[in-house]
């Protein structure tokens, strides 16, 4: 007998995350079923799904349908912001439990109101000098450079620039603003130091800390644009610091917004002379890297199943006293290839047989042979992702030396078209 023998679960989408969840109420005995425009070949999720419709996540009466005609239990999504809100509307349009308002949500994902959130609950956070449409001339002269510009309410690192100049900003808003849907920007501080994903389990209205990572970027392109993160390695270096000196603030503030169940991410710069700490956004979701995918071997729990608990039962018993974010002394790792622009031509090594006896345990390839990569300084240019766990950091280092030995991707003339991560850097931030 499975607890969730006679739900059904809709979950939109083929993104990350998504066929983890059609797996995860699978096995707990739900009927599972999933919407979106992929067909099966294109889409993990429907090949595991019971049943699925070629039906658009952004078309939310012919969702609706599916729900009254399906007897649809619960309805959720994988880590896509856009799947995750049209969830949301579908649960209230049908009085179905959803893990978090959408005022809950608006806290958090807005870059303004979360830098509000953060003050008022003791988080350590960058200095706002503007957020809004039209900087006033009296903004204008209090800005120091370089600094931050972003869109309030986009993700992905879409519309993100470090400005040097006031030059260099006049020119970068509109294209910043471009990517807002309210067309509101903000602009901060720049903080040096290096960057960190923290993320937080929150089951029954307390939160616990589940894992803290190093980011560790790669420029794609020349000038001021900013860094796609070619690999994610855990715990952090400065894990222990981050729990001495931030933690308890940043589980003042998950606790503050009022949520019951869910999962919440910080993104923040640890600088190295100092010591000192800048949360700057965050999102009540999985980040892109899903780093539950190692964790549940570590914890014995998977916290994707907060939201399907929540989701189908309108609750969860997860233990947060499972969660380990020293990792018991292994290591893990999210290691990617970044591509540069063009069409892929080839790809060499990806079908080697040993990749688990090296530490791998699961591959992504984003771009196979004749996609086209586009040209951008966001997370889209991570064409191959490696979740890799060890035992100790110098295994995850040798780790990664041989999967950039086994592995490469070209490009149609033949030319090597990927960055791969140097895995001398994992003994340092950056």
């Amino acid at each position: 007998m499975g607890k969730y023998d006679g739900k059904k679960l809709l979950v939109l989408g083929s993104n990350v995350g998504a066929a983890d969840i059609v797996r995860y109420a699978k096995a707990q005995g739900a009927e599972v079923i999933v919407a979106d425009y992929y067909p099966p070949e294109r889409s993990e999720a429907k090949r595991f799904a019971d049943r699925h419709y070629l039906t658009s996540t952004a078309d939310l009466d012919a969702l609706d349908a599916i729900v009254k005609q399906e007897g649809i239990s619960g309805i959720i999504a994988g880590i896509s912001e856009f799947n995750l809100l049209k969830a949301m509307a579908l649960c209230e349009m049908n009085g179905l439990p959803f893990y978090c308002s959408k005022a809950q949500w608006d806290t958090v994902e807005s870059k303004e109101l979360f830098r509000e959130l953060c003050e008022r609950s003791g988080v350590p956070c960058p200095k706002t000098y503007f957020s809004g449409t039209e900087l006033p001339d009296s903004v204008w002269e209090s800005l120091c450079y370089p600094l931050v510009l972003k869109p309030v309410d986009a993700s992905a690192s879409s519309g993100v620039f470090i400005c040097h100049s006031e030059e260099e900003l006049r020119r970068r808003i509109p294209e910043a603003a471009a990517f807002s849907a309210k067309g509101v920007i903000i602009i901060e501080e720049f903080v040096r130091g290096n960057e960190f994903t923290a993320h937080y389990t929150l089951s029954g209205g307390k939160a616990a800390l589940a894992c803290i990572d190093n980011r560790y970027p790669v420029a794609l392109h020349e000038g001021s644009v900013t860094t796609v993160p070619i690999a994610r390695i855990y715990p952090s270096v400065f894990a222990q610091d981050y729990i001495d000196r931030v933690n308890e603030s940043v589980l003042r503030m998950c606790e503050s917004i009022g949520m019951q169940d869910g999962i919440l991410f910080v993104q923040g710069i640890h600088d190295p002379e100092t010591g000192d700490f800048r949360i700057f956004e965050a999102g009540l979701r999985c980040a892109g890297e899903a780093p539950y995918r190692f964790l549940q071997q570590i914890t014995g729990d998977s916290f994707i199943r907060i939201i399907v608990d929540h989701a189908l039962l309108g609750q969860t018993d997860y233990d947060l006293s499972c969660e380990k974010p020293l990792l018991d002394g292994k290591c893990c790792g999210i290691v990617s290839f970044a591509a540069h622009h063009g069409t892929v031509g080839s790809i060499t090594g990806l079908d080697c047989t040993d990749f688990a006896s090296l530490g791998v345990l699961s591959v992504e390839n984003r771009y196979p042979v004749g996609r086209e990569v586009p040209d951008t300084d966001t997370l889209r240019q991570l064409n191959i992702r490696f979740v890799m766990l060890t035992e100790s950091r110098a295994q995850m280092a040798d780790c990664i030396r041989q999967v950039n030995a086994r592995v490469s991707v070209f490009n149609t003339d033949g030319e090597c078209m990927v960055e791969k991560f140097d895995p001398e850097r994992i003994w340092n931030e950056l």
